[in-house]
């Protein structure tokens, strides 16, 4: 299997890294992990969509890129500026973009702040950010000053990477071969073991979100071309008439189901990846 070219990227915003897979002929495409992933989510998808001149991003504080400065927030918005930068550095005056799960929600609020930018969107999982009620305003802000304030810099060690991948797939509807592609890239030897890269903040809580109201009027501001694959059954964060709801706001959108769970684009690539050609290399209308 191809695990792609390392691509460093120096940013305005930092260093960041990401995957390669060339194709100076193939429309140009960007993809966008999930929340705690790399870009090794995209090896085996990368392997059926040759026809793209395809980059994966190690989104900030993952995989090989950057941790923001010690005591920074990770907040969902700053993804924007992340991406305007690493599109300049790659010389990129637009492109399509195709992400998973948190990498979908950015893209779709990329879409929407920057639409000369983005040609085609393909959403795997990931048809907007997470939202809250207004009600639950006090709760979250309580819930991330503790997250900060009892939280640790000390990374989790391992003594090989067979007991990494344990630990993920203790958590994830993983495959032996996907939850491996995705430690590997997570970890780092330290001393006689393994750790991971991953910067721990990563786990504190947001002090607020989105309401779904907010969202919903980001999708609508969607103007590129839209493909959705949903995996059924819904992912736990999102209700049915929810999803819906975000389905129909998009003005141009087009969902198919996909039966599996939510890395349903490691485990079935070769299954997903014609819809995805077929959409991307479609001629566009305008």
């Amino acid at each position: 299997m191809d695990s792609g070219r390392e691509r460093p990227l120096n940013t305005r915003s930092g260093r960041f890294a990401a995957l390669e897979w060339r194709n100076s002929a193939g429309p140009r495409t960007l993809c966008l992990h999930g929340w705690l992933d790399n870009a090794a989510s995209f090896i085996p998808l990368a392997q059926q969509l040759q026809p793209l001149d395809l980059v994966a991003l190690d989104l900030a504080g993952h995989g090989h890129s950057q941790h923001r400065p010690r005591g920074t927030k990770y907040y969902f918005m700053d993804n924007l500026w992340d991406l305007d930068a690493v599109l300049d550095e790659l010389g990129w005056p637009d492109c399509h973009l195709l992400g998973h799960s948190m990498g979908g929600g950015v893209a779709c609020m990329f879409a929407a702040a920057a639409p000369e930018r983005v040609r085609k969107l393909v959403l795997l999982d990931g048809l907007g950010q997470v939202s809250a009620r207004p009600e639950e305003a006090l709760e979250r802000l309580r819930k991330s000053r503790d997250s900060v304030r009892n939280a640790t810099r000390k990374l989790r060690e391992f003594p090989d990477i067979k007991a990494a991948v344990a630990a993920r797939q203790a958590v994830s509807q993983l495959s032996d071969m996907s939850a491996r592609l995705l430690c590997e890239r997570s970890l780092e030897p330290f001393q006689d073991h393994f750790r991971w890269r991953t910067d721990p903040a990563l786990n504190w809580h947001s002090p607020s979100l989105m309401s779904e109201q907010q969202v919903l009027a980001l999708l609508a501001a969607i103007e590129a071309p839209t493909l959705c694959l949903t995996a059924r059954p819904l992912v736990r964060w999102i209700d049915p008439d929810a999803a819906r709801r975000r389905l129909e706001t998009v003005p141009d959108c087009r969902n198919l189901w996909i039966e599996g769970h939510h890395h349903f684009h490691m485990e079935s690539a070769v299954e997903i990846a014609p819809a995805i050609l077929d959409f991307l290399l479609g001629k566009e209308t305008d």
